[in-house]
Order: C-alpha cells, then structure tokens, then sequence
C-alpha cells in the first residue's frame, strides 16, 4: 500500500503541474487536491476501494486486507477579491501558527485513532509559497530544514519539491509531502 500512496503523490504533483496551464494554483483547494489524488489511485489500482469523508477522515483506502487512512493539508497565500468590482483587497491564508497547529493536531488525532498497528496512518501534504516574498514561509514551517519528523513522530515516505508553478496569478514554490504517522 506505501508504494500505491507514494506513486499517487507523483501523479498528484504531475498532473497538478500539467493542469496549471489552465487552472492556477490559486483555484486550487484541499478538496481539488484530494480529487486528484484519488483519481491516481484509482488509474493505478482501480479494484482499491475509496471512501472519502469517512468517520471524519479525508479518504480510507482498503485494498484487499490492507487498509489507510489519510488525511490532506493544502496550504496556499491567495489574494482575496472584492466579489463585485473584482478588485484585490489583500490576502487570504498563509503561513501561519494556525496553520501549524492545524497539522499538529491533524496528526494526534489520526494517531489516536483506534486501528489495528497495520493499518497505515497517511497525511499527504501541499503546500506553496510565493516566489517573491519577504514573509512567512509555508517552508519554514515545514520544509526540509525544519524538525518536522522527529517533534511530530512522523516519517516522510515521498518528498516532491521545490518546483515552480509558473502560472499566471501565482508564481509559486510548490512542495508535496507524504508523511506516515508513527505509533
């Protein structure tokens, strides 16, 4: 089940990547994400049963005796817009302790989640940062230089990242993880 998860990512993050000519990453959410990734799995391994909001989960995966359960974390800065005149009033989201604490708490609650020890416990992780920015960085909350891992108990099993967006409302940073949450 780790690789099928692990490959799902890099179709995800291909195929967000091809869709940006488009879509920008700014029209994106956590629930187009989720999609997207689903979609992955099911090319891959269509037989893998998929129930999405489950029990308060994001996605549960049961392939035959295996099982996952995933959560998603998508974390853009968008401009917000004024809805009739389409003019920018300042911005939306960002890096932030909200944030963080947001992901903290997503990964204690999927470790306390009753479960045999196989069942695998997943948070999939995307995130992007503006290219010309003097601000708080989604990246130094959760990038590679942070201690991530070893504070929150978890192990990153993928790692897709940095690349740039390239799109036409955000010239991001893109970064996607895979994390596997440790019991």
């Amino acid at each position: 089940m780790r690789q099928l998860l692990i490959t799902a990512l890099k179709d995800t993050v291909t195929q967000i990547r091809h869709d940006l000519r488009l879509m920008p990453l700014t029209r994106w959410n956590e629930s187009v994400f989720r999609f997207t990734y689903c979609r992955a799995i099911a090319r891959q391994e269509p037989d893998v049963k998929q129930f999405d909001e489950c029990d308060r989960m994001d996605l549960v995966l049961h392939r035959n005796s295996e099982r996952a359960y995933v959560e998603f974390k998508f974390y853009i800065r968008r401009a917000a817009h004024d809805p009739l005149s389409g003019v920018r009033t300042g911005m939306k989201g960002g890096p932030s302790r909200k944030n963080w604490q947001e992901f903290k708490k997503c990964v204690k609650t999927l470790r306390q989640r009753p479960a045999p020890s196989e069942v695998l416990k997943i948070v999939v992780l995307f995130y992007a940062d503006s290219v010309s920015t003097g601000q708080k960085t989604f990246e130094s909350y959760y990038g590679a230089r942070t201690d991530i891992e070893d504070r929150l108990m978890i192990r990153r099993l993928a790692s897709i990242g940095p690349f740039q967006s390239g799109d036409s409302d955000s010239n991001s940073i893109c970064n996607a993880r895979l994390y596997e949450i440790l019991t």
